[in-house]
């Protein structure tokens, strides 16, 4: 499964991250990311920040209650099981959630900057940026990039601005479906 998000920094454009979800090995984990990608804050990721950058690391969003990584809630209550261990943190782009141990799920994410193999058996992968796509690759350069502020938090305002799953067409082409 395909899907995307579109990322403005500061003042600028936005630009889209394309990602590549594995629904087939973390379903659940899968439902409940497509499913906040579609809606608003205070109720998803759309107009919701990334709240935590570390430089070589990884930035952080889905807190869109609170903002500041205290918050967020997943489709499935405040928070769900950890659904396996299958995928690893082995790669630039891994796209992860982020907890406060054990089976404490909600909504928040991350995604890695380098291989971070020491977070497996700790956090559930449930995809990846799409390294092969130029415009992502590029804005994952960006964020990792930016200066970062008291906490951790980027110095400039990063926010979803838009996002959705990526439908396939009968024809070989694929249409970007976004839900604003």
């Amino acid at each position: 499964m395909k899907a995307f998000l579109q990322i403005s920094v500061g003042e600028s454009k936005p630009s889209t991250l394309k990602l590549n979800l594995h629904s087939d090995t973390v379903p659940r984990t899968v439902l409940n990311f497509t499913t906040l990608l579609t809606r608003k804050a205070p109720n998803g990721y759309l107009q919701s920040k990334f709240h935590r950058l570390i430089p070589s690391f990884m930035i952080q969003g889905g807190d869109f209650t609170n903002g500041d990584g205290t918050g967020g809630t997943s489709i499935y209550g405040d928070e769900f099981n950890d659904e396996n261990f299958t995928l690893g943190h082995d790669r630039r782009g891994a796209l992860s959630m982020a907890n406060s141990g054990r089976d404490t799920n909600g909504s928040q994410f991350f995604i890695t900057f380098r291989n971070t193999a020491h977070l497996d058996g700790k956090h559930v992968v449930f995809g990846h940026v799409d390294m092969e796509d130029e415009e992502s690759v590029r804005l994952l350069n960006l964020l990792e990039g930016l200066n970062v502020g008291k906490g951790d938090f980027p110095s400039l305002d990063v926010l979803m601005v838009g996002g959705g799953i990526v439908k396939k067409q009968e024809a070989p082409n694929e249409t970007l479906v976004k839900e604003q």
